[in-house]
């Protein structure tokens, strides 16, 4: 199975201190212990699962699992070991498609959601790394120009006593050795915080919160937030196609999903809908849940049918995704050249205004 990257086996930002969900190897073994006895490959299911896990521990673990139950060895010899560390998700999923009879194809709808997540984190990434690419390049530009050109036509203009324009004048106190020197430190500077932002910003707490503001933006977050609806609605419809009850399935929905923000939002629902709420009004002054979803959830009421539902929507928000993302590189790089465009032409207006006024003058 994706920072990228992620999959639906990785621990979501706001759960990896040691969540109950991910060391459940009681529930797996349960699950285990039905499959077999419904005689269902669960080597072959592993193999498949281990060729989609996003950490090299997951996927190692994934494999000698599928080797060891090839061997001969019970599953229950097999899973009685705590260091394999199966997330939660896997073992309602595995426990779904037993209960409905539809392993395998629980199985390839999982690895097909995780695909799609992948091409749409490729797409999101894709569109961030150009302007993250061209800002500090630009900013590089603009250092040079100020450094080694701006000098030169200074020296000029005091020598002829040139009257300089409000532009020029500008551009020159840009050029100050204080200023230049802090642009040299600011550009590595800006490179590592993007770097850090990018790295450590999930363990930062408040994440969902920022997560879910970053999604508001028009241009930027919007293919965010269609992966992660994606996701969502995958990784819960299968669940509730398998019949897993509601609060349980959205608690595993939430141990799975690598959006922080619809984490969090999910594991409220499961709360809610625990306590007797449906699920629309569970969902009613959670800003977690985005307005498509509520919309979604008017559906619950027809019960396995909702899964289906939920599936066809992950289907489209990944396709939303992709074209959003696309649609927001067509948007980004004429806005950059344009900002490029701009800036080059203020610097040859400051520069040669001064100029064409001193050769009227020497004529």
């Amino acid at each position: 199975m994706n920072a990228d990257t992620p999959s639906a086996f990785s621990q979501p930002d706001d759960l990896r201190s040691g969540d109950q969900s991910f060391s459940s190897t009681e529930s797996v073994q349960a699950s285990v212990a039905t499959l077999v006895s419904a005689g269902l490959p669960l080597e072959s299911g592993l193999r498949a699962l281990s060729e989609e896990a996003p950490s090299s521990s997951l996927r190692l673990a994934l494999r000698r699992m599928s080797d060891e139950l090839a061997s001969g060895q019970s599953p229950e010899q097999v899973l009685s070991r705590s260091q394999w560390g199966l997330p939660n998700y896997l073992s309602g999923l595995v426990r779904a498609g037993v209960q409905s009879g539809k392993l395998g194809e629980f199985l390839e709808q999982f690895l097909l959601s995780v695909r799609r997540r992948r091409q749409a984190s490729a797409s999101f990434w894709r569109m961030m790394a150009y302007p993250l690419f061209l800002t500090p390049l630009v900013i590089l530009i603009a250092t040079a120009v100020l450094a080694f050109i701006v000098p030169q036509f200074q020296s000029i203009f005091s020598d002829f006593g040139v009257a300089l324009p409000g532009m020029t004048q500008l551009l020159i106190n840009l050029s100050h050795p204080f200023i230049v020197k802090s642009l040299l430190f600011g550009i590595p500077l800006f490179v590592l915080i993007m770097i850090a932002i990018v790295v450590s910003g999930p363990y930062i707490p408040g994440h969902a919160t920022r997560l879910r503001w970053f999604q508001y933006l028009p241009v930027l977050g919007t293919p965010s937030r269609m992966r992660g609806l994606s996701e969502f609605c995958s990784l819960l419809g299968l669940l509730v196609t398998g019949q897993i009850p509601l609060p349980e399935a959205l608690a595993m929905t939430a141990s799975a999903l690598h959006d922080a923000n619809l984490s969090q939002g999910a594991r409220r629902l499961a709360a809610r809908v625990e306590q007797g709420e449906s699920l629309e009004a569970a969902s009613l002054g959670l800003p977690q849940i985005s307005a498509e979803l509520k919309s979604l959830f008017r559906w619950e009421p027809r019960g396995a049918a909702f899964g289906d539902i939920l599936m066809r929507a992950g289907e489209v928000y990944s396709a939303r995704a992709q074209v959003q993302a696309g649609a927001s590189l067509i948007i980004l790089q004429p806005l950059i050249f344009l900002g490029l465009g701009l800036f080059i032409g203020f610097i040859v207006l400051a520069l040669f205004m001064p100029l064409v006024k001193l050769l009227n003058e020497l004529s």
